[in-house]
C-alpha cells in the first residue's frame, strides 16, 4: 500500500498551528494564575479574629476579639462569640477599650456558652485605615481538660459613613491543660497585651441583652446612625 505524502508547506502550517496552540494554552494558564491571585487578594479584606489562649480547669485566661483593617473606619459593631463545648470552657466576663464611648454591657449566656458583644465609636477614634483594632476582651474559665474553640459571628458592622460591611471570620482555640498546668494567655494577632498598649485599660462589663441582627438598629448604633444623619446636613447646609 502507497502511504500519502506531505509536502514542505503542509508540514510547515502544521508545526505553526501546533505552535500557536500551545502559545495559547499557556497564555490561558497564566491569565487562570492571575484571576487566582485576584481573587486571592480580593479575600484579603477586614477579619474578625478571636486570639488563642490556654488554661487550667477552674483557671481564667482572656482572648482579644480584633478586627485586622478598617478601610472606611468603624462607627460601630454588634457581634456574638461563642464557645463550642461549655463543658469544656466558659465565658465569664467581658470588657471593652475605652475607646469605644457608647458600649452595651456583655450579654453573657446562662450556662456561659456565649456571649454578645456591642459598642460604637462616638469620637472617630477608629479612623479609615485602622488596623488590628481590638473590639473586646473576653475572660474563659476552663472547667475540663480538653480543646475547644471559640467561634464568633458577625451581626452588625458600620463604617463612618454608616454603610454596612460584613467582615470574614477566624475562630480562636482554647486549651485546657491538667491541674499542673499554669494559666496563660497566647494571644493570637491583638492579643491582650498588645491591646493594652493599643487601646489603653479596658472597662468592666456586666450582663445585659442585646439586639440580633434580624431587628432593628440597636439603641447603640442607632445612634450613631441619628449622628451621621445630622452632620450630613450640616455639612449641606453650608
Amino acid at each position: 500500500m502507497t502511504r500519502p505524502t506531505r509536502s514542505v508547506s503542509t508540514l510547515t502550517d502544521t508545526r505553526g498551528r501546533t505552535a500557536a496552540v500551545a502559545v495559547a494554552l499557556a497564555a490561558v494558564a497564566l491569565l487562570g494564575a492571575t484571576a487566582a491571585g485576584t481573587a486571592a487578594a480580593q479575600t484579603d479584606g477586614p477579619t474578625v479574629v478571636v486570639g488563642d489562649a490556654s488554661t487550667a480547669p477552674d483557671g481564667t485566661t482572656t482572648v482579644d476579639v480584633v478586627l485586622t483593617s478598617a478601610p472606611d473606619g468603624l462607627s460601630g459593631y454588634y457581634l456574638e462569640l461563642s464557645v463550642e463545648a461549655p463543658e469544656t470552657a466558659r465565658i465569664e466576663s467581658a470588657s471593652y477599650p475605652d475607646r469605644f464611648g457608647l458600649t452595651s454591657e456583655p450579654a453573657i449566656g446562662d450556662d456561659g456558652d456565649g456571649v454578645a458583644l456591642e459598642a460604637a465609636d462616638l469620637e472617630g477614634a477608629i479612623e479609615p485605615g485602622a488596623t488590628d483594632v481590638t473590639l473586646a476582651t473576653v475572660t474563659v474559665a476552663g472547667v475540663a481538660p480538653g480543646e475547644v474553640g471559640l467561634a464568633v459571628e458577625p451581626r452588625q458592622f458600620d463604617a463612618d459613613d454608616g454603610s454596612a460591611f460584613t467582615p470574614a471570620t477566624q475562630a480562636g482555640t482554647l486549651t485546657v491543660a491538667g491541674d499542673d498546668a499554669s494559666s496563660t494567655d497566647d494571644a493570637a494577632p491583638g492579643g491582650s497585651d498588645d491591646a493594652e498598649s493599643a487601646d489603653g485599660s479596658a472597662a468592666d462589663g456586666g450582663e445585659a441583652g442585646a439586639t440580633s441582627n434580624d431587628l432593628p438598629l440597636s439603641p447603640v448604633l442607632a445612634l450613631v446612625a441619628i449622628g451621621l444623619l445630622v452632620a450630613a446636613g450640616v455639612r449641606r447646609s453650608d
